[in-house]
C-alpha cells in the first residue's frame, strides 16, 4: 500500500515537538518554554524577540535532530536546518527535503540509555501499520466511530506519529494536539492517545466525558487504571474502549488487547515466528523477524503473555532508560564514592538512587549531588529520591537489596 502525503501541519506538529523534547533536555531552558502543544511559533533567532538564546553547538543538535528525522542527509538538505531558527522554517525545508528524494523517518531512542540509536522505519510498513489500527478500532461489536484523535505525546516518537499522524489520516478525522495542563473538553468519538503516566492522572479525576475511546503504549498500563478508566460510573465510563499496544522504537506496534487480564493478539501483518518470535509481514510481499525486548509467553498462534523484559532497560514516564547509565552518570560526580539506582514502580514508575559519599560528613549536605543530577539528566532519567548511607545496601547473603526511601 502507498505511504501517505504528509501535510506542511502535521510535518509542523513533528517539528514542534521534536525542537520542544531537544530544548527542553538542555540545562536552562525548559522553564522558558511553553507547552508541548503550544509551542508551535517556538523560534531560537538570536536577533528576534522572544527567541531562546541558544549556542551554536546546541544549534547544531538541533538540526541534527531535525536532519536525521527526515533523512535529509539522503539528499544533502542537513545543512539547511542548521541555517533556520524556527518550527514553521524546519517544516518548510522537511517538505522540500521529501520532494527532492528523502524517503521514510528516523526515529532516535532517548538517549538517557546511555547511546542513543537511530531506527529507520520505511513508510509504507507505517502507513500499513496505521492502515491496521483503523482496522483494529472498528472491529470491536457496536464499534463507536473516531471523529476526532485527540494527542498527549510528542508526535517526532514513533507512537505518537503513527497513532497521533497517521491513524488520523487513515480514520480521515482531524488531530488535536493538548496537554494535561490545557486539556479541551472531551467529546463522544474522541480516541485519545496518551502514555501510561497521562492516563494514571486521568484515571484519578473526573474528565466530565464518556463515549471516549483511548489507546496506551510505551510502557506497561497497570491494571488497576485500565479498569478504573473503563469502570461504567452512574451507568456511564469515562473510556467505552482503551487498547493497549505493545511494541517499541525498533518494532513499531506488535500487538494490542483491550482487555488488562487478557493475552496481546497480533496485529495485522505480524505473525508468530517458528523460534517463537514475531515477524513482521512487508507490503511488498516478505517478511522480516523483528528484534523483541520481551520474553513472550505464547498462548496461542496469535496471543501472548508478556513475562519480563530480556534487556536491562527500565520504563520511566514513557522512556527507556537504563539504571546502570543513571549510577554510572551520580558515580561521576567527585563527592560520590558508589551509587545504585532501581526502579521504584509505585504508585507510578519512577527511579530512586542510594549513594555513599567519599566523605562521611557531607551526608547531611547532599544538595549538590543532586542539583547537580538535575542539570544533568533529562527528567524522565533524574532519580525522584536520593538516599544516603555509609556502604550500600546488602541482604544477608551479602547480595544488592533494596532499600527504604528517605
Amino acid at each position: 500500500m502507498p505511504a501517505f502525503e504528509l501535510s506542511a501541519d502535521n510535518l509542523q506538529r513533528v517539528c514542534r515537538d521534536l525542537a520542544w523534547s531537544e530544548i527542553s533536555a538542555m540545562a536552562g531552558f525548559k522553564a522558558a518554554l511553553p507547552s508541548r502543544a503550544d509551542s508551535a511559533h517556538c523560534h531560537w533567532s538570536n536577533n528576534a524577540p522572544g527567541a531562546l538564546a541558544l549556542d551554536s553547538l546546541a544549534r547544531m543538535q538541533l538540526a541534527t535532530a531535525a536532519a536525521t528525522w527526515c533523512n535529509a542527509y539522503d539528499v544533502g538538505f542537513e545543512d539547511l536546518f542548521l541555517a533556520k531558527r524556527s518550527v514553521t522554517d524546519w517544516a518548510a525545508v522537511m517538505q522540500r527535503a521529501r520532494a527532492s528524494g528523502a524517503k521514510h523517518f528516523t526515529f532516535s531512542t532517548s538517549g538517557s540509555t546511555g547511546t542513543r540509536k537511530h531506527i529507520r522505519h520505511f513508510e509504507d510498513v507505517l502507513a500499513s501499520e496505521a492502515r491496521a489500527w483503523a482496522q483494529v478500532l472498528s472491529s470491536a461489536p457496536a464499534a463507536m466511530p473516531v471523529t476526532r484523535v485527540v494527542v498527549l505525546c510528542p508526535t517526532h516518537h514513533i507512537y505518537g506519529f503513527i497513532w497521533g499522524v497517521l491513524v488520523p489520516i487513515a480514520l480521515g478525522v482531524p488531530a488535536l494536539d493538548a496537554d494535561l495542563s490545557n486539556l479541551p473538553p472531551l467529546l463522544p468519538g474522541d480516541l485519545v492517545v496518551a502514555v501510561p503516566d497521562q492516563w494514571t492522572w486521568l484515571a484519578r479525576r473526573d474528565p466530565q466525558a464518556h463515549g471516549v475511546q483511548g489507546v496506551s503504549s510505551t510502557a506497561p498500563l497497570p491494571s488497576a487504571v485500565h479498569q478504573q478508566l473503563i469502570a461504567p460510573i452512574a451507568g456511564k465510563s469515562f473510556l467505552t474502549r482503551l487498547l493497549q499496544i505493545y511494541g517499541s522504537s525498533e518494532t513499531a506496534g506488535l500487538a494490542w488487547r483491550d482487555n488488562p487480564v487478557s493475552a496481546y493478539q497480533l496485529a495485522p501483518g505480524r505473525s508468530r515466528s517458528q523460534d517463537g518470535g514475531i515477524t513482521l509481514e512487508l507490503p511488498s510481499g516478505t517478511a522480516v523477524a523483528l528484534a523483541v525486548q520481551d520474553e513472550l509467553a505464547w498462548t496461542g498462534d496469535r496471543t501472548f503473555n508478556l513475562i519480563g523484559r530480556a534487556d536491562s532497560m527500565v520504563q520511566v514516564g514513557g522512556h527507556n532508560v537504563s539504571a546502570e547509565w543513571v549510577a554510572s552518570k551520580l558515580r561521576s560526580h567527585p563527592l560520590v564514592k558508589q551509587a545504585v539506582v532501581r526502579l521504584n514502580a509505585e504508585p507510578s514508575p519512577r527511579l530512586k538512587a542510594f549513594v555513599v559519599l567519599h566523605d562521611a560528613g557531607q551526608w547531611q549536605h547532599p544538595s549538590q549531588v543532586e542539583a547537580w543530577a538535575l542539570s544533568e539528566m533529562p527528567a524522565h532519567a533524574l532519580p525522584k529520591t536520593f538516599t544516603y548511607g555509609a556502604l550500600l545496601p546488602v541482604n544477608a547473603m551479602g547480595k544488592p537489596s533494596d532499600w527504604l526511601e528517605t
